[in-house]
């Protein structure tokens, strides 16, 4: 009986580390699913905060590619990411990552997306996606990608349209996104779509406010200056008749001011109506210089090399792609000047031979050396070698910032 007894008391202590093994293990799944839920609210809270944060900068008249690069700093760290990156529309149908935030990322700014990567089919299909690692990944069409692990995309979607995709990639044997965090994120970029189009629409409100602003200033110089000074010359030329000759004279060439006054108001007129409706290239660039003087404080200067006649030549048989880059070489150029370079003096040259070469140069600061971000810059770089072709970012020869951008021409 005494070995039965001992198996029995054997049997019940077993019974009894098993059952505390297993109030233990339910101990932990009730931690465990208690404190998940406590995780995912935080992250949203975080997620939510940061929402808030970028929309209210848009909305109250941020610049849209500063936001767009606080959307990205502030994702990089709410996400706990080692890259965050936002995919853009650029050239035609390519879409770039034209900003990029962590360390090392300075190479992940300007790169097309593959046609039929990840990025490119949340864009089409509008859902974002989780990967579980780069490193395992058995299609990498981004090699850049390949030092990074477990990512995660989401699409910024406005209404039925697609605007772009948010890339955020964790290190190498770091935590997979999980799919809690996906569905933030994809809120989050709901939310951050909708700012930024409003914001784009309050720019697009803006420019036509400024040129129907100039089309009224327009119509009162043709229609009340000049016909003030036509009806003023009319005057002065009667009473020229009955003076002495000397005094005529005088008279004579006080007319001949008006005269050219009068011409001078007719090109600006000319000028000021013919902005309102740009469609040849040199329109599209004359108008970003006018554009610019509101965020300059002044006009920035247009010089063509050898000649207007031949760059108007050019202009008219180019490649519209390439007529694209120009144009936004020149916005970027202007808009690095306005925000950076607290210049005087900013100047556009354009120059027509073997090569098409256009310079942005100004007077101002120069680039601060602790700048990290050079999203902007990084993408001309990216416009001319698309062309075959080079772009610096050098000091000016006594103060200011020369940007150099050249393609070869065929």
């Amino acid at each position: 009986m005494s070995v039965f007894g001992d198996v029995a008391a054997a049997g019940r202590r077993l019974s009894s580390r098993a059952a505390g093994a297993i109030r233990s293990l339910a101990a932990a799944i009730d931690l465990a699913d208690t404190a998940r839920p406590l995780r995912n609210a935080q992250t949203r809270s975080q997620w939510l905060t940061v929402g808030q944060e970028v929309t209210t900068a848009m909305l109250e008249g941020a610049d849209v590619e500063d936001a767009l690069g606080l959307i990205a700093q502030r994702l990089q760290v709410v996400a706990e990411a080692d890259a965050a990156c936002l995919v853009l529309p650029g050239v035609g149908d390519d879409w770039v990552i034209e900003f990029a935030e962590g360390e090392n990322t300075d190479d992940l700014v300007g790169i097309t997306m593959p046609v039929g990567g990840r990025a490119r089919r949340v864009i089409e299909s509008r859902a974002g996606l989780v990967v579980s690692s780069f490193e395992r990944s058995s299609t990498l069409r981004v090699p850049e990608f390949g030092r990074y692990g477990p990512a995660l995309y989401a699409p910024l979607v406005a209404g039925a349209r697609s605007t772009g995709v948010i890339i955020l990639m964790r290190a190498r044997g770091a935590d997979e996104f999980s799919y809690d965090e996906l569905q933030i994120a994809e809120a989050f970029a709901r939310q951050a779509a909708l700012a930024l189009e409003l914001a784009e629409a309050r720019d697009a409100q803006d420019r036509a406010a400024l040129l129907d602003e100039r089309a009224r200033i327009a119509r009162d110089l043709h229609d009340l200056a000049i016909q003030h000074l036509f009806a003023t010359g009319l005057s002065i030329a009667r009473a020229r008749d009955d003076l002495p000759p000397e005094a005529a004279q005088r008279l004579g060439e006080a007319l001949g001011g008006l005269d050219e006054a009068v011409a001078q108001i007719r090109e600006i007129v000319h000028a000021l109506q013919r902005d309102a409706v740009p469609s040849l290239p040199m329109e599209r660039i004359e108008r970003e210089l006018s554009l610019a003087r509101s965020g300059l404080g002044f006009a920035p200067e247009l010089e063509l090399y050898p000649s207007a006649i031949d760059i108007e030549t050019w202009t008219e048989s180019a490649d519209t792609d390439l007529v694209d880059d120009v144009v936004a070489i020149i916005r970027e150029g202007l808009s690095n000047a306005a925000r950076h370079a607290h210049a005087q003096q900013v100047t556009v040259a354009l120059r027509v031979s073997d090569a098409l070469t256009v310079t942005v140069s100004d007077d101002g600061v120069g680039i601060p050396p602790d700048r990290t971000r050079s999203s902007g810059l990084a993408n001309l770089s990216r416009r001319a070698e698309r062309w075959g072709g080079t772009f610096t970012a050098a000091p000016g020869e006594s103060d200011g910032t020369i940007l150099t951008w050249t393609v070869p021409l065929p």
